[in-house]
């Protein structure tokens, strides 16, 4: 009997001890939130020709479609150098915010905020071309049955590139090599948690002159982004483990356009200042000098087929704001995706319209593809400077509407 104080007291001791051991720390889930590439964003042209620009590869509002863009000077050209900026907005309307389905599962985001913005800088020297864009999407999910503003989950995807291009022969042969970065950072209550990656990115542009045509191939990388941990972050959001990862499938576009038209032969026509260089250079065989007021075409067509690559270990990026369900696997399978588009000179010099078709596939399986159709048009406004334009586009899909407006240059 004398032993029992001693048991109790034994048994006392060893339950305060294990009080004291610390509860271990999540692992973050093994899957990676997909990144889809399929949601069309970019320069109100581009969205509103259905993002067929790989074989179109011009101005600094389309080296997001195809790198190559960075030394493919302007035909009007007269210095050495030129500098190029483009922000465009793609909004979702107020309207339509909680009907939309971005990622086309076939089901509504109930995303009470949506928003999408691409920036571009271009700067060029004679052949040479470097500069970066940076395109973001930012979309929020509700995280409580209440659907709080100050519960929301909050996820920013950005895609961005540096990169530098060289033109070959008379500027009919392009070349692009850059750094692409796939990132996405996921926020709530003031805590945010951010994944990050990059792949190098290889374009290419053949626009061979006094032909009416280009080819455009642009390669962008399967890109993985791992958590970069801040200092004694938990891996939690929303009272669940985090996700592993990102992982933004790797993109072939391949693309052709072309000109059609009085003077349609002049689409790949010599900047004065590339023909003046080559001059200088004792080029032979240089092209004569030609009249800007020349026509060149007035309609152009510009088709593209994208290649998708499969995914491994992918969950939709909604699955941040449902862990207490089973996330579905995405990108399990090879995707193509088509697109067409159309650029008309409604009235020379000072109105085009555009119009444009793609195919979304669906990284969901069991899923059907969803058609879209895409438009808008360009007005120049006045010259200072340089010559001013104001252009729209629309995306118009089941279960998805986007528009855009864009300030820029008229070219």
């Amino acid at each position: 009997m004398r032993r029992m104080p001693f048991l109790a007291v034994l048994a006392t001791a060893l339950a305060a001890e294990a009080q004291d051991v610390p509860a271990p720390e999540p692992e973050p889930r093994p899957e990676r939130l997909y990144l889809n590439p399929g949601v069309l964003m970019g320069s109100t042209r581009m969205v509103a020709m259905g993002g067929a620009f790989a074989g179109i590869a011009e101005g600094t509002a389309g080296f997001s479609g195809n790198l190559a863009a960075l030394a493919h000077r302007a035909p009007g050209l007269e210095r050495d150098w030129d500098v190029g900026v483009t922000f465009s907005l793609l909004d979702v309307p107020l309207s339509n915010r909680r009907r939309q389905d971005l990622d086309n599962d076939g089901l509504a985001d109930l995303a009470p905020r949506s928003r999408q913005y691409l920036m571009g800088l271009l700067l060029q020297y004679k052949q040479f071309g470097v500069g970066t864009f940076l395109r973001t999407r930012s979309v929020s999910y509700c995280a409580t049955p209440e659907c709080r503003s100050q519960d929301y989950i909050q996820v920013s995807v950005t895609h961005s590139a540096l990169a530098g291009a060289v033109a070959f022969g008379q500027d009919d042969f392009i070349v692009s090599l850059g750094l692409y970065a796939g990132q996405a950072t996921l926020s709530q209550g003031g805590e945010e948690w951010r994944y990050g990656g990059t792949g190098l990115s290889l374009d290419l542009l053949f626009r061979p002159h006094g032909r009416p045509y280009r080819i455009g191939i642009a390669v962008r990388p399967e890109v993985v982004g791992t958590w970069q941990r801040a200092d004694g972050q938990p891996p939690v959001l929303g009272g669940s483990p985090i996700y592993s990862g990102v992982v933004s499938p790797a993109v072939l576009s391949l693309g052709v356009s072309r000109r059609f038209g009085e003077g349609a032969e002049r689409y790949n026509r010599l900047s004065p200042a590339a023909r003046r260089q080559f001059l200088e250079n004792g080029e032979l065989n240089v092209p004569p000098e030609e009249p800007q007021d020349v026509p060149t075409g007035t309609l152009l067509i510009s088709g593209q087929v994208d290649f998708i690559s499969s995914v491994e270990r992918a969950v939709a990026l909604r699955s941040v704001a449902s862990f207490d369900e089973q996330p579905q696997n995405v990108g399990s399978a090879m995707l193509l995706q088509p697109r067409v588009g159309a650029e008309h000179d409604t009235w020379p010099g000072r109105v085009r319209t555009r119009l444009g078709l793609f195919v979304e596939p669906s990284p969901f399986e069991g899923q059907a593809p969803r058609p879209h159709v895409t438009g808008g048009f360009e007005l120049f406004l006045f010259r200072y400077w340089q010559d001013w334009s104001f252009s729209t586009s629309f995306d118009l899909a089941r279960r998805y509407t986007n528009v855009g407006f864009s300030l820029g240059f008229w070219r």
